[in-house]
């Protein structure tokens, strides 16, 4: 772990200060979070409702959880509402099917009585008919065997009438049957909905609550939209901290400057790492802030940053500036209130000197002012 050069600064009387010869270093501070550089990300489901509330959210922004336990659970008042109406629907179309057999069958009775009859009207006129040529009258004969054939012809309409019921039958009985099955996939669509808007750990794992857009975690009540990220389960392989550059320090943070990052929650502990990434643009913090601040990733390179948990809120100084063997002078001798810069020597006169950077503690004296010089505090 390496030490900052703030803290370095040996240390002077309030009046006696004196330039000396070192290193100098210019931090910028930002705030941001522990993160890591991948994640598995656990969405509100796209369902046909844009928004619906959050009814339950696990406790705490940073949760270990085991595999299948609840991570959130979203308002399912309209599914429920919609699944007890198609519910009922699927028995209302099972009551259908069963009056359509109902009915067909008594149908169906009907036109097989009436074949049946026709059949044996039938046979009673194939008995008829059949007798040689010249036993009856000619004129006999020839009504009896216009009878057949229309005995026939009845017979032939009857027995298509009950084949055409039956296709008929069939048909209404299949498309009932269709509006059911289209009514049950419905009511499985329903259900599957319903279970997806309780969200679960897909692994044991950490979790962590997502980002509202007002700049908070989401709470319970708060309206999301479908598809938005509820929470979040990273993989603790290579940790990372992301922070925010406000807008008016734009083009102070590099890709690959020095950092140091502090917990919050372990201000004792510090870790090293590089500037990884700053968004081109800057981005609102939230709906109701006019703040805007460029996204600024860190990634950690001490080997102890595996032992993180992403979540925690951290400091991130950035090393912006670093000068080697230059002359400093302690802020409390410099007279800033007014151009050009003035430094206080010991024996109480002043001189000009030419600044080439500060800190909060110390500032480079390009100018002016050489090695050794004992210096006074200005009287403020």
């Amino acid at each position: 772990m390496q030490s900052s050069p703030l803290s370095d600064a040996p240390a002077h009387g309030l009046l006696d200060l004196v330039a000396r010869r070192g290193d100098f270093e210019k931090r910028l501070l930002l705030t941001g979070e522990v993160d890591v550089l991948s994640a598995t990300e656990l969405k509100a489901p796209r369902l046909h409702t844009q928004r619906s509330p959050i009814r339950w959210l696990i406790e705490g922004e940073s949760v270990e959880v085991k595999k299948g336990q609840k991570i959130a659970e979203i308002d399912n008042t309209t599914l429920s509402t919609q699944l007890r109406d198609k519910t009922l629907a699927v028995a209302q179309a099972q009551v259908e099917i069963e009056r359509q057999k109902w009915q067909d069958a008594l149908v169906e009775t009907d036109r097989q009585v009436d074949a049946d009859r026709k059949r044996a009207l039938w046979k009673r006129a194939q008995l008829d008919a059949d007798v040689p040529p010249n036993i009856l009258p000619k004129r006999d004969f020839l009504e009896k065997q216009l009878a057949l054939k229309r005995a026939q012809a009845e017979l032939d309409r009857a027995e298509e009438a009950v084949k055409e019921q039956q296709r008929t039958a069939q048909m209404d009985l299949e498309l009932r049957q269709l509006n059911r099955e289209k009514v049950e996939r419905e009511v499985r669509w329903t259900e599957e909905a319903i279970s997806a808007l309780t969200i679960r750990a897909p692994a044991d794992g950490l979790v962590i609550v997502g980002d509202h857009p007002e700049g908070r975690k989401f709470q319970v009540g708060d309206d999301i939209m479908m598809g938005v990220t509820i929470a979040r389960m990273p993989t603790r392989s290579r940790m990372r901290v992301r922070a925010g550059l406000s807008d008016v320090d734009d083009g102070r943070v590099e890709v690959g400057m020095a950092a140091f990052v502090t917990l919050d929650a372990r201000p004792d502990r510090r870790f090293a790492g590089t500037i990884a990434e700053v968004s081109p643009v800057a981005f609102e913090i939230s709906d109701k802030s006019p703040r805007r601040v460029f996204r600024v990733a860190v990634d950690l390179t001490d080997e102890d940053a595996s032992v993180l948990r992403p979540g925690l809120s951290a400091r991130v100084e950035v090393v912006a500036a670093r000068m080697v063997g230059k002359i400093l002078v302690p802020r409390a001798a410099l007279d800033f209130s007014a151009l050009p810069y003035r430094v206080q020597l010991a024996d109480g006169s002043s001189v000009e000197v030419t600044l080439g950077g500060c800190n909060p503690i110390v500032c480079v004296a390009e100018s002016g002012v050489d090695e050794g010089t004992p210096l006074r505090q200005v009287a403020r």
